[in-house]
């Protein structure tokens, strides 16, 4: 079996730019790399497997994403550009359901996570149903809940039910499997959330009897970029360097 890591990038980028902060949310620059160079890092153990990137219409990426997967050693990739916003990254990676086979492995992953390399390792992941998760303070994290055995019981979206945070890589043991879980529950999920978040559409998983393994990471190896105060607590040059 193999495995593809979708990536997707075709978000607003809403809090940046409310900050003053224009340009795509992957191409802005944290001590001299952008935010793309340090998601990338992060899965220097998975170049191996197939990437598809999932970008913007209206912006032109084709060089920046061959310049970095050269870079750092990505060889088989492909990209889909998405027409519009759409209503979550669920439904941004679903662009992706032509490009990737039903019975292969399937990871999603976004652009504004640095997990320090080799923290995330391809063999601890495996090919099945996977959450690597830390343990970061406060309530805006997805979380899972596991029962005495260590198996997933439950995830949730921004209510804490376990100390296990998701790290923003999602793996499913198939494209098919994915697939079916969001045409299942992804009308649920954007009703009770506001968007197609990926977390809570492994709760129909569950139900369906399927098993999926956590996998913890240490939680200051994991750095969360998603917005302009993350950035400025993982870099603090970086309020001067924008007049924040």
């Amino acid at each position: 079996m193999s495995r593809t890591v979708v990536i997707t990038m075709a978000g607003r980028g809403s809090r940046f730019k409310e900050a003053g902060i224009e340009g795509p949310k992957f191409l802005i620059e944290i001590d001299g790399r952008t935010m793309f160079e340090y998601a990338l890092d992060g899965l220097s153990d998975f170049t191996d497997d197939s990437f598809v990137f999932v970008t913007r219409a209206d912006h032109d990426v084709d060089d920046v994403i061959a310049t970095h997967c050269e870079r750092v050693g990505i060889e088989e990739y492909e990209t889909v550009s998405v027409p519009e916003v759409t209503d979550g990254q669920a439904s941004t990676a679903m662009y992706a359901d032509d490009l990737v086979p039903d019975e292969e492995t399937m990871a999603i992953f976004n652009i504004d996570t640095y997990i320090e390399p080799g923290e995330l390792r391809a063999d601890d992941v495996g090919l099945g149903h996977s959450i690597p998760v830390f343990s970061p303070e406060g309530e805006r994290w997805s979380f899972v809940e596991t029962d005495a055995d260590g198996s997933v019981t439950r995830v949730t979206e921004k209510e804490r039910v376990s100390d296990a945070a998701t790290i923003g890589f999602y793996q499913f043991e198939s494209w098919g499997r994915f697939r079916a879980a969001y045409e299942a529950a992804a009308g649920d999920v954007k009703a009770e959330y506001g968007e197609t978040y990926i977390a809570p559409l492994y709760n129909w998983l569950v139900d369906q009897g399927d098993d999926i393994d956590l996998v913890s990471v240490p939680t200051d190896r994991v750095h969360v970029l998603g917005t302009p105060d993350d950035v400025r607590a993982f870099y603090p040059a970086f309020a001067d360097e924008h007049d924040l």
